[in-house]
This record gives structure tokens, C-alpha cells and sequence, in this order.
């Protein structure tokens, strides 16, 4: 499913007006429509029915007055506030609040809150898709007044003071049962707190072209679908065996981390990959030993420091060919050596390799260097990392996202996997959203199981934009499956694991 930012959702306004000479009269009015059928099936059980729309003076208000005259045609008890005096409604917007004028539709204007009786359906056209920054301080007591309604709310377009690209609000927005998308959600009802302020979305046609035809600025966002899964996890082939199954090598782990080595392997191992190898600093091997039992682990000489360097390099080296895929970082430690082994692993190792955790701080605001990488790379960056990766504050990048995301990815080469909320997988123009996962995931080691599972979808032959994103579907899931019985906190990153296995299972039949 296709997803659009605002500015994209102004471009697709201009390309059907100017270049497909679509009249703005008949987008507006297939707008109202649809808007009006919505509302009709919402109240469809609700006995003489009333419904309130609410208009500001932009598009989304005459989409309002639109909607007002199917819906009067149609026998509705329909009124109308415009926030906005007569005299101020201008554009296109004009001609179907005069429309509303001519069939008599009640309608009354005005910033103060007037005394009216609560209706059963408040239909919220007061702003539309470009709206950013603060809700103005008169709006408040409006959207206020909607959230402690009780009655039905259905928001066109989106929902009046959510940012339709970041998903933030400040301070408030209206929470809405139903959201009207006009061509493609946009971003902001899927991001961080648009799902709670968007309620259910139900896209609809209203005349734009066909957005797989269509060139607009930016990426090309979408969203994972479950047939996505189904595609990839089919039934293994019945003569498999390990070594086909895929092979991984992870690279992890250090004194006081032996955890992140020994998730991401169970990581590889719990989504299906054959073998692994998991690298430990000599002085640790018996924890690695007594916990990874179903794979092999590799011990280097640490001189009894914890920790690996560029020492190491030699011994990794000899085992990189038998590797499928690898996963560097998760663990691994700060330490001035390490890091320089980071760096020449990253530079030689010619197999497909995730990059996570520790394995990114080599390159803090150096995220450049890893186009030097001649071979195949996924970085899994959370929101701080991607920071420091950068140099492009987090703030910054929690409120621009998409626009910092198309900037960053014009610039790096390979796929990246940013964990926000929800988490994205870039890569060249493509970003692939995934609405699965929750709060629950907010604990230490749950993304050192990902970057294990996105290895080793990876070393089953499963494409390397298709694992990264399917990977993160998966793990969230896992986490969304558990909620029943751990709750949000009461998540950890081995309940994790223990979940995985059963989510595939699903997708095995054929």
C-alpha cells in the first residue's frame, strides 16, 4: 500500500489539476462523496441520525461542504459550523459552501464555541494535510471540545492537528474514529501517534491518477503487507539440509555484553538459519559455550581483556568464507582497538553483512565512509545512532523524518533499517514502513534479535531488501503476539525468541 507525505499529497493536487486537467471543482466534490458515504455507514445503525461538520477555510472545508450537500440530498440531519465567516470562504471551497447556502443547509460561523446539542457523528474538516508545527491556541478549545464529545468522529484527510508527516502533535489533535485518506494515507496518520489519533483509515479514489504511474518527489513509501511474509517463509524444501539452510557468522559480544552475541545468534537460529559461528573473546568462551548450545562458537585470544582487536583479524578472516551472511557489532564494545577492527571487517568482508549496535560508532559522522564498502550492507540504526551517524540532531530527525530520511538516502548507497516508531527499511528510493511491533520492544537486546533474524533470512537466499523488512514485520509481530500474556512491560527480548518460531509457522502451510 502506497503512503504519501504532504508534500507529495500537494504534488498529486497539482500533477491531476495542471498536467491531467482534472477540474479542483470535481476532486472536491468526489472528496465530499466519499466523505458523506463514510459518514452514512457510520451512523447506518444509529435512529434519525445527526451529524455536524466542522470547516476551516482550506481545502478540507470545502470538502465539508462538499460532503454536506450529499449527505442533505440524502435525508441526513446535517448542519454545518464554519469557523470562518461567510465572508472569508473563498477559492474553491466557495462554491460548495454556496451550494450548501442555496439547499438551505443550517449553518452557523464563528471561533466561540456555540452551544450545540452533541450529535451523534462530528465530521472533522477544520485542517488539512499542512498543518505543522503548534495548533494555534483558539483551535484548542475546538479540538477539546470533539475529544469529549462521546459522538462518532470521522477526520478528512487527516486528523486536525496531527502532522501529516511526523505524526507528532502539539499539543493536541482530534481523536478520530474513522480517517477519510484522499489517494494514499500520509505519513503522519501511520507515524508515532498517528495511528492512535487516526482510528481506522480507509483510502479512497477521488479522481488522482494512478499513483504507480506517477512520479512525485521523495521516496516511494509503502507499506509491508502480510503477503509479504507468505511469499517468503514457504514450507522448506524437503531435501534441505544445515548447511543449505544458511550459515551464519556473528561477530558480537564482550565483557558485561555476552547477551547482544548470544540474541543475535538465537536471533539467526529461532527464524531459521541452518548454522551459526559466534565469535567470543577467549576469556568468556565457557558463558558463550553454556548458553549458545545449539551453535558454534569461536574463541580469539583476548589475553584475558574482555574484548576483541584488531589481533583478531586474522582468525575472523579464515572463517568469513564460510559464511552466508554476517552480523557485526551487537556488544562488541567502545574499546580504540575494536573499533579498528571494525573498521577493516567492514572494509573486507565481501559477504552480505549487518551492521548494528557498537559496529556503527566507528563511524560517527562518518556515515560517508560506508559508501567506500564495495559489497553488500544494511545498517541498523535506532534514532540516537542514526545521529551520531550523521551528524543531523535527533530532534531534527523525530520531526522531519521523511524529509532528513530522503536527504540521507540520497547521499548512502545501501539499505538502512531505522528503528523508530514505526520502523522503516530505505533503500535507493524505496522505503518500506512496518506497522508491526509496540512498547513492548523497548527493552535491551530485542534489536540484537533482529539484526540475528535479518541475517539469517539473508543467508536463506531471501533478498536482501525483502529480509531486512520482513525481518522487522516478523520481530514485531512476535512482540505484538505477546502482549496477551507479557504485557507491554513485562517484555524481554528472550520472550522474543521463544515467539518467533511460532509467528513463522504460520506462513509455512505451502
Amino acid at each position: 500500500m502506497k503512503l504519501l507525505t504532504t508534500g507529495q499529497a500537494r504534488e498529486l493536487d497539482r500533477v491531476s489539476m495542471i498536467e491531467m486537467g482534472v477540474p479542483i471543482e470535481k476532486l472536491m466534490g468526489n472528496a465530499g462523496k466519499t466523505v458523506a458515504e463514510e459518514a452514512m455507514e457510520m451512523v447506518s445503525d444509529i435512529h434519525d441520525s445527526s451529524i455536524l461538520i466542522l470547516s476551516g477555510k482550506g481545502n478540507n472545508g470545502g470538502d465539508g461542504f462538499a460532503a454536506a450537500t450529499v449527505l442533505f440530498e440524502n435525508n441526513y440531519n446535517v448542519k454545518i459550523h464554519s469557523l470562518y465567516k461567510n465572508n472569508e470562504i473563498n477559492g474553491d471551497s466557495l462554491n460548495f459552501y454556496l451550494k450548501c447556502e442555496s439547499l438551505g443547509i443550517f449553518i452557523t460561523f464563528g471561533e466561540s464555541l456555540p452551544g450545540f446539542k452533541i450529535p451523534d457523528l462530528i465530521i472533522d474538516g477544520l485542517l488539512g494535510t499542512g498543518f505543522k508545527g503548534v495548533l494555534r491556541e483558539s483551535m484548542i478549545p475546538w479540538v477539546e471540545w470533539i475529544n469529549n464529545s462521546k459522538s462518532l468522529v470521522l477526520s478528512i484527510d487527516i486528523s486536525s492537528g496531527l502532522n501529516g508527516n511526523s505524526g507528532r502533535v502539539n499539543p493536541i489533535a482530534v481523536k478520530a474514529n474513522t480517517t477519510v485518506a484522499f489517494g494514499a494515507p500520509k505519513l503522519g496518520s501511520i507515524f508515532r501517534f498517528g495511528q492512535e489519533y487516526s482510528g481506522i483509515v480507509h483510502t479512497k479514489e477521488i479522481g488522482f491518477p494512478n499513483l504507480e504511474d506517477t512520479e512525485l518527489p521523495g521516496l516511494n513509501w509503502e507499506l509491508i503487507q502480510e503477503f509479504n511474509a507468505s511469499l517468503h517463509l514457504k514450507k522448506p524444501k524437503v531435501d534441505c539440509h544445515k548447511y543449505s539452510a544458511g550459515k551464519v557468522l556473528v561477530i558480537a559480544g564482550s565483557k558485561g555484553m555476552t547477551g547482544a552475541a548470544i540474541l543475535s545468534t538465537y536471533g539467526a537460529l529461532r527464524s531459521g538459519a541452518g548454522l551459526t559461528t559466534t565469535t567470543t573473546p577467549a576469556s568468556l568462551n565457557e558463558i558463550y559455550e553454556q548458553l549458545i548450545i545449539e551453535g558454534i562458537t569461536l574463541p580469539l585470544e583476548d589475553h584475558g581483556k574482555g574484548y576483541l582487536c584488531l589481533d583478531n583479524y586474522d582468525s575472523i578472516e579464515e572463517k568469513l568464507e564460510w559464511a552466508d551472511s554476517v552480523v557485526l557489532g551487537p556488544g562488541l564494545g567502545r574499546d580504540i582497538s575494536t573499533q579498528n577492527l571494525i573498521k577493516e571487517l567492514v572494509r573486507i568482508i565481501e559477504k552480505p553483512l549487518i551492521l548494528d549496535a557498537d559496529g556503527l560508532f566507528p563511524f560517527s559522522n562518518k556515515i560517508g565512509e560506508l559508501n567506500d564498502r564495495e559489497y553488500p550492507l544494511i545498517i541498523t540504526p535506532h534514532i540516537g545512532e542514526l545521529s551520531y551517524l550523521t551528524g543531523i540532531d535527533k530532534e531534527k530527525i523525530i520531526s522531519e523524518f521523511p524529509i532528513v530520511m530522503n536527504e540521507v538516502m540520497t547521499d548512502f548507497h545501501h539499505i538502512a533499517l531505522v528503528k523508530q516508531v514505526p520502523s522503516c527499511t530505505f533503500y535507493k528510493n524505496s522505503a518500506m514502513v512496518n506497522l508491526s511491533g509496540n512498547p513492548g520492544l523497548a527493552t535491551g537486546g530485542t534489536g540484537d534479535v533482529l539484526s540475528g533474524m535479518i541475517a539469517s533470512f539473508i543467508a536463506q537466499g531471501i533478498d536482501h531488501y525483502n529480509s531486512v523488512s520482513l525481518a522487522a514485520f516478523i520481530h514485531g509481530k512476535a512482540s505484538d503476539e505477546l502482549i496477551v500474556e507479557k504485557g507491554y512491560r513485562g517484555q524481554i527480548a528472550s520472550d522474543i525468541l521463544e515467539k518467533i518460531p511460532y509467528v513463522i509457522s504460520g506462513y509455512e502451510k505451502s
